[in-house]
């Protein structure tokens, strides 16, 4: 069901790790929740990876056999969870193993999360998600460098370091209490343009700022000159605050920002309350034009908007469904 593969023994003595090769270990010695714990997916179990490894087994087609780390709690799987999910399906029960013995939670995060990205082929995750739980796991909380990530990784270091960025600053925003999901471009912009600690300094109105590019979709393109235009304070005059304050509001004023946001606003309103206010901005208009005796051309056309506002109206009216006293 199982074979040694000389690929993982590569990638292990690579990452210098302590392994050796055990011809029998069981299911049952497994950690409790073997199939729900897995930093090298973004999803733990892959059944359709599972079923067709089971039928590959069945039908005398070895996998590689998985990689094992022991612990107090059993052997965990640093690789091969899908393999071994579908040698459950089958009904396997004892198989050989490469063990890693480690107290380096660093090592075994990264032989859990490069370990497909190196070694596996159609059911492992896309690069750029196993490039931010490097940086995540083993960068940001185990230490290791962005060079060495990026040579296991075989990714161009500047593409990592981009990534990086990234998340340190989307992070950073959503700490503060900014939107959850920023575009990659804008939060690379801030990042170009803005100090973390403008972020420490006035957290209300970068968040408000941020929130108004996210509700008016800006592109990348869009808010590059309002982002150099919103972080472009005098750091030495201080008052953080109150110069990014102002510059929302400046921001704000812009006739496309407005545009934007109203518009925005608008598609999350009921239908009553875009209605009211569509009316009440015709209302005000006429009056306008009203005070001023603006003659206008065409005054039929307008009559007749009116009169088919006034016949959907009453439409609305007549189905209405009528309160019902208690």
């Amino acid at each position: 069901m199982f074979t040694k593969d000389s690929r993982r023994e590569q990638f292990l003595t690579l990452l210098g790790a302590d392994w050796t090769y055990c011809d029998d270990n069981s299911l049952e010695e497994l950690t409790p929740s073997w199939d729900n714990e897995n930093l090298g997916r973004s999803k733990a179990r892959v059944e359709e990876a599972m079923l067709e490894y089971g039928s590959r087994m069945e039908t005398g087609s070895a996998a590689p056999a998985p990689i094992l780390r022991p612990t107090d709690r059993g052997k965990d799987i640093l690789d091969g969870m899908q393999s071994l999910g579908g040698f459950q399906i089958i009904g396997g029960t004892r198989f050989p193993a490469y063990i890693v013995k480690t107290a380096s939670d660093v090592m075994a995060n990264t032989i859990r999360i490069m370990a497909n990205h190196i070694l596996n082929g159609g059911h492992a995750p896309t690069s750029l998600w196993t490039k931010r739980q490097a940086i995540q796991h083993l960068v940001n909380s185990g230490g290791k460098s962005l060079e060495e990530i990026a040579r296991l990784g075989g990714w161009k270091q500047a593409d990592v370091e981009e990534e990086k960025d990234y998340l340190d600053w989307s992070f950073a925003i959503r700490s503060i209490g900014g939107p959850e999901e920023i575009n990659k471009g804008i939060v690379l912009h801030i990042q170009d343009n803005a100090k973390m600690d403008d972020l420490r300094q006035a957290p209300k109105p970068i968040v408000a700022f941020v929130q108004d590019l996210k509700t008016g979709r800006f592109s990348n393109g869009d808010s590059k000159p309002h982002i150099e235009s919103f972080f472009a304070v005098n750091h030495k005059k201080g008052k953080l605050h109150d110069q990014f304050s102002k510059n929302l509001a400046t921001f704000r004023e812009d006739p496309e920002v407005k545009t934007r946001l109203e518009d925005r606003c608008r598609t999350r309103m009921g239908p009553d309350v875009n209605l009211r206010r569509a009316l009440r901005t015709v209302l005000g208009i006429t009056e306008e034009l009203a005070a001023k005796k603006t003659e206008l051309l065409y005054m039929d056309e307008f009559f007749h908007l009116l009169n088919q506002i006034r016949t959907n109206l009453q439409a609305m009216v007549k189905t209405r469904k009528p309160k019902v006293n208690s």
